[in-house]
């Protein structure tokens, strides 16, 4: 130093000390000094490293919990020598274990797309993540999974913390979003769906608020089938156009049926004559067609569902028609008639 030698500033740990402290999650923890070495506070430049720094801050801030990750387990002696050398009480301190992911290897931002930027952009609600992320590795007293922020603050407390890492299930995050989403406002899910289908094309950014509430009543009525919002666009096809392709094999069977050219024609006489097309009136337009027709059951609903959409299956199918609207289903069902009955 005298001679202008650049040098750093460490911090001299007890030689053979060992150190009992109580952590949170783990309980009584023992680490021997010999296991750390003296710990760089201040660098050659004059600036203080991570350990000095976090110390420092915690103290000023008025910290009262060190929560962190497991593996800073091995640097707490270094934090315990450095609040005793300054003479300041250390805050608790609490361990977390590593979340891992279903193979039981550590979550790697590499190997697992767990970035906060990932899920924002395939339209998990952020309400859900925080939800999720909160259960694993703790778990409330009850039985409820679904929780708010406020009532899981209320609840939690570190001896319900695990010392095991919490699997990432990402099965069980599309499930607990498929539960935000099903109680969500309609209107926010709406302008949550916008931006997904600009991009796939359905209409412009210009155009969007002229579609709004046609998106709102899509949303609403395949909102149970979502488990993050970017799959919405998977239930608009069914929506554009006035004519469908047949393809599955099992659908081209059915509406091949010696029924399915009478039942078209029942259905387009009501749809045509009906002042009302609401999902109700639409209900109620069926009940009329059954009756006269003697036509019930998969006959009448699942091949009127494969002659306006294409598809054996999907969302209510009062609603689907009710939202297509009178004359586009009336076109696809003719045009299903001429070319497969």
């Amino acid at each position: 130093m005298a001679a202008g030698e650049s040098y750093v500033v460490r911090m001299k740990m007890p030689e053979n000390r060992e150190l009992v402290f109580k952590d949170l999650v783990r309980g009584e923890v023992k680490m021997n000094t010999a296991d750390s070495d003296d710990q760089v506070l201040l660098k050659a430049d004059g600036f203080p490293t991570y350990h000095m720094a976090v110390v420092v801050d915690d103290h000023l801030m008025g910290i009262t919990h060190m929560v962190r990750g497991e593996e800073w387990l091995p640097s707490t002696p270094k934090q315990i020598i450095l609040y005793e050398a300054l003479g300041w009480d250390m805050p608790e301190i609490a361990h977390l274990s590593n979340i891992l992911n279903t193979e039981k290897k550590k979550l790697s931002k590499r190997h697992d797309s767990v970035a906060v930027e990932d899920f924002k952009q395939k339209g998990y609600l952020p309400e859900a993540l925080i939800n999720f992320l909160a259960l694993v590795g703790w778990s409330p007293e009850g039985e409820e999974e679904i929780m708010t922020l406020e009532e899981m603050t209320k609840q939690f407390s570190f001896d319900r913390v695990s010392k095991s890492g919490g699997v990432f299930d990402i099965q069980k995050l599309n499930w607990m979003n498929n539960q935000y989403i099903k109680n969500a406002d309609e209107d926010r899910l709406a302008k949550l769906a916008i931006p997904y289908l600009i991009e796939a094309g359905y209409f412009t950014s210009e155009g969007a608020q002229g579609h709004f509430d046609w998106v709102k009543r899509i949303v609403n009525l395949v909102k149970e089938h979502l488990e993050y919002m970017a799959q919405v666009t998977d239930y608009f096809p069914m929506f554009v156009g006035e004519t469908v392709d047949i393809k599955d094999e099992s659908a081209l069977e059915m509406i091949k049926l010696d029924h399915v050219a009478t039942l078209i024609d029942a259905l387009t006489e009501k749809f045509e004559t009906a002042e009302e097309f609401d999902g109700p009136s639409v209900k109620k337009l069926f009940k009329a067609v059954q009756k006269e027709t003697g036509i019930k059951g998969k006959n009448l609903f699942m091949c009127t569902r494969i002659a306006v959409t294409g598809s054996e299956h999907g969302p209510d199918l009062m609603e689907t028609i009710s939202i297509l609207g009178k004359a586009t289903v009336i076109k696809r069902m003719q045009s299903v008639k001429e070319k497969y009955c």
